[in-house]
């Protein structure tokens, strides 16, 4: 396993001991990765035997919202020839933060309206997994609105804006809110 992100030349594993070959075996054997998908993101090298980055791994381009993301390998030796199906795991890190559709949002209230009128509010989205996801939402302190956080499916968040209090037009014709998005870093 190995997280997302890490820098090109970061160590993934040691393919030599996990596969039980002396390091002198790796180079009369031809050793060699062969990737199973179209961009060679883990490189071999061969005098030390290890699997390193070779191009950047961004666990949301790589398997979406899918919990588990795997990256598949063939490990080829030659003479004789073996074939050796290898997976790392790459693991989440919280390199996105949320964000909502649209940055301004104009809702229109009547002031007849009676505490507890809710009026939902599009989710914001976070493509990150897990705890480095979308979790709650907060909104700044106001006297007539709160914020009640809806989960649908088990995972969609969604915001509820509730009325607290009675709208006064003559008294404030318009309110500010500010909603942010909280994810788990």
């Amino acid at each position: 396993s190995v997280p997302e992100e890490l820098q090109l030349g970061a160590f993934v594993g040691n393919i030599a001991i996990d596969l039980g070959l002396d390091l002198k075996q790796l180079s009369a054997r031809s050793l060699r990765v062969a990737p199973r998908l179209k961009k060679r993101y883990v490189d071999l090298n061969l005098a030390k035997g290890v699997l390193f980055v070779n191009e950047r791994i961004d666990r949301e381009q790589l398997c979406g919202p899918s919990t588990d993301c795997i990256l598949p390998l063939h490990v080829v030796l030659e003479n004789p020839l073996s074939l050796h199906q290898v997976e790392v795991e790459i693991l989440d890190v919280n390199d996105n933060a949320p964000s909502f559709p649209k940055s301004l949002i104009r809702l229109e209230i009547s002031e007849g309206m009676t505490p507890g009128a809710r009026f939902p509010l599009e989710a914001a989205h976070d493509p990150d997994i897990g705890t480095n996801s979308l979790q709650t939402y907060q909104l700044i302190h106001n006297e007539y609105f709160t914020i009640d956080v809806q989960t649908h499916s088990g995972k969609v968040k969604m915001p509820v804006l509730v009325l607290q209090r009675p709208l006064d037009r003559e008294t404030a014709s318009t309110h500010e809110l500010t909603l942010f998005a909280e994810d788990g870093g």
